[in-house]
């Protein structure tokens, strides 16, 4: 079935630059269910984010084009609403009398249960019996009270959306003990969000399975844990980053002196006026940022037969969390003082956390920064974030021996805090010495830094 010239098409959302297709995971409506602008349609998961697909408009669903557990390009149709768009007329009043809360849709399926019956396509043959009953009609094809119940309560466990189950799996999370808050009780990634914020999860028991075990090691305690649809998403996108881009990376050390007299004033003030001490990381951005206006091939994108230069830095900041590494972007941070980058960092970071980011989040990061020195890294070079040309890697600061020049130019060593920055490039793009250029940039912005210039 295609999309019709007067109904109102729900795409596949646009989720970020380098975010091409996504999951269906469940339909929380079937064809025949009237709904209302906001309502949530389905529930989509690609490798950066979770969301849920809201109606644009009051209507009634005409059209299923993706059942669930199909993967979608971004901009491609999932489903369709009638003409009328505000949900009047006789046709929605018949359809919503048909399509109750505890109604199957008008093709027989469960809403928000992707049986065969509740997405047929035009041509397809009609649904067989069994598919009806379980669909809640009869033989005849007739909407039937008792058989729509029995297609719920005969469900294997508890009724819960494909993306509930997986948070539940990963979590350790008992959907049995979990009370469902949608349709009919079922179970949303919400409740067992809920649940796991509650209470400790109980431990998982160990699995012994031969299937996948490598030879020899099947009397080896082990235990299997299913690979996430984030975790193989992201698996894919780091794979076809290292397939595509010739990777190299360049390191610089930064004795970050300068920086730490202008943040520990910097930080004081904060402190008595009530605001937040800042970290090290802002300042690095803010520096990265004005070294990214001097070299903008490293603010780019490289297509072979032509390289885009973005007219404005949109940073990434690469924020870990227990769903996975996401990389939420600052629009336009080279026009960010300091302090406003670190109030950003700190809202993207706690919005990813929290699974609460938005398509626009993630959307058209032009260079990112990583930040493995958050969790103890020594050394940071990292993968580039597809469509861009190169990543700045941040590991931890450490307390080195270091070369210093005293006023009168005597040398001598003292304790100094160093940070060695990595790098990492498109080799296809940016030559090597550029992007060591590109490298020393920030780390002389970083050891002469200015308040008046770049805070």
């Amino acid at each position: 079935m295609s999309p019709t010239s007067t109904g109102t098409v729900v795409p596949m959302p646009h989720m970020g630059v380098s975010i091409e297709e996504g999951t269906i995971t469940v339909w929380q409506v079937a064809v025949g269910d009237a709904v209302g602008e906001g309502d949530v349609l389905c529930e989509i998961a690609t490798d950066k984010v979770d969301m849920e697909v809201e109606s644009p408009a009051a209507g009634v669903v005409t059209a299923i084009f993706a059942e669930a557990d199909a993967v979608v390009p971004v901009g491609e149709a999932i489903c369709e609403l009638d003409g009328d768009g505000n949900g009047g007329g006789a046709d929605v009043a018949d359809a919503s009398a048909a399509t109750d809360e505890g109604s199957p849709g008008a093709f027989g399926g469960v809403p928000g249960d992707p049986s065969p019956a509740s997405a047929p396509s035009s041509g397809g043959p009609a649904p067989g019996v069994a598919e009806r009953a379980a669909g809640g009609r009869d033989a005849n094809g007739s909407f039937d009270p008792a058989a729509a119940a029995d297609a719920v309560t005969s469900l294997p466990g508890p009724l819960a959306s494909p993306l509930a189950k997986r948070i539940a799996s990963k979590r350790g999370i008992d959907l049995g003990a979990v009370t469902g808050t949608g349709k009919r009780g079922r179970i949303r990634k919400a409740d067992v969000l809920a649940a796991a914020e509650a209470g400790p999860a109980p431990s998982k028991p160990v699995v012994a399975s031969p299937q996948g075990i490598p030879a020899g090691y099947e009397n080896v305690p082990h235990e299997v844990v299913p690979t996430s649809r984030v975790r193989q998403a992201i698996a894919e996108h780091m794979i076809r980053s290292r397939q595509t881009a010739a990777h190299m990376t360049t390191e610089t050390d930064v004795d970050l002196s300068s920086v730490i007299r202008a943040r520990t004033e910097l930080n004081k003030a904060r402190l008595a006026a009530g605001d937040a001490k800042l970290s090290f990381l802002p300042f690095i951005a803010r520096a990265t940022c004005a070294a990214l206006g001097e070299y903008p091939d490293m603010n780019a994108t490289f297509q072979g037969t032509q390289t885009i230069r973005w007219g404005q830095v949109n940073l990434g900041i690469a924020v870990d969390t227990k769903a996975g590494l996401l990389v939420p972007v600052i629009p336009d941070a080279g026009s960010l003082t300091a302090p406003a980058i670190g109030a950003a960092i700190a809202d993207l970071a706690a919005r990813a956390r929290d699974r609460k980011l938005v398509p626009d989040d993630l959307a058209g990061g032009t260079f990112t920064i990583s930040n493995p020195g958050s969790v103890g890294a020594v050394s940071a070079p990292a993968i580039i974030n597809q469509p861009q040309v190169a990543i700045l890697g941040v590991p931890t600061i450490q307390r080195r021996p270091w070369v210093v020049t005293s006023s009168d130019g005597e040398e001598m060593i003292a304790i100094r805090s160093i940070l060695r920055l990595a790098v990492t490039f498109d080799h296809r793009a940016v030559d090597g010495a550029d992007a060591t250029r590109f490298a020393v940039a920030v780390k002389s912005r970083l050891e002469s830094w200015s308040t008046e210039a770049y805070a």
